[in-house]
């Protein structure tokens, strides 16, 4: 295993320093996802489901209080949101206005697991992990399974239970927080592990991993750990979207901030 380095990122620790403005956006947050455009999606302990467009500052919301408590957003697809509702095994697939396209049932299509997770994926579809017999899998857009691997402990000799799934060009990394991030190709096929622990995949970008471990926000890339703060006690989840903006939960206040 190679040597992880800790040093401290001064280039971007720097949008601590400068004048900044903040933005409330929300109260009451539980958890929020940045598409590529720079909307900003945050769903609360009503399970409901807002996006806000930071241009023009306006708010849209979706609600569906039978499907239970929204357990992850993917908005890696800004035109598809996906919403995903673990203790009933529901995805929800939303337009750009927040409008439900489709309502589909895991158990309809893939009946003998328990999944935990799942990501958009490159064909409109679906991947998802199932933690009962350990299988990583790619479903269309109606969940029909296109894809299945075998029993994962076999290739990786370790039973893992993803809290995360993210697509990212060519590559699905699997978050797990006591093992660390497993990066396969889009064919399923297993191709490295990194091995960071993290309480919370921030940003997946080329070469470079944004997470967040204890009290610390931190960058992953080119074999070594860099610090980008280490006061985060009071802040989580900060997002990187630009030089000049930056979005933090704090306090359950979901915060946009940019420099001046």
């Amino acid at each position: 295993m190679k040597k992880i380095f800790l040093l401290f990122l001064i280039s971007i620790s720097s949008v601590f320093v400068f004048a900044q403005t903040e933005l409330k956006i929300a109260d009451e947050v539980i958890d929020y996802k940045v598409d590529r455009i720079g909307n900003v999606y945050f769903y609360d302990a009503k399970n409901i489901l807002t996006k806000y467009e930071t241009k023009i500052q306006r708010y849209t919301k979706f609600a569906d209080l039978k499907s239970g408590k929204i357990s992850s957003i993917d908005v890696s697809n800004p035109l598809r949101v996906v919403v995903f509702y673990a203790d009933q095994a529901i995805v929800k697939f939303l337009d750009v206005n927040l409008t439900e396209i489709n309502s589909l049932q895991i158990r309809n299509t893939y009946p003998d697991g328990w999944v935990s997770s799942i990501a958009s994926s490159n064909n409109n579809g679906l991947w998802m992990y199932d933690n009962l017999n350990r299988r990583l899998l790619k479903l269309d857009d109606q969940l029909n399974v296109i894809f299945q691997s075998g029993d994962l402990y076999l290739v990786l000799s370790k039973k893992i239970i993803p809290h995360a799934i993210v697509e990212y060009g060519d590559e699905l990394f699997l978050v797990d927080k006591k093992n660390g991030i497993f990066v396969f190709d889009l064919f399923g096929g297993y191709k490295k592990t990194i091995p960071i622990l993290v309480d919370d995949i921030l940003q997946v970008e080329t070469n470079r991993i944004f997470y967040q471990k204890n009290n610390y926000w931190l960058l992953y890339q080119s074999l070594k750990t860099d610090t980008l703060s280490s006061n985060l006690k009071e802040l989580e989840k900060p997002y990187l979207f630009s030089n000049q903006v930056y979005f933090f939960l704090k306090n359950k206040q979901l915060i946009l901030q940019t420099k001046e």
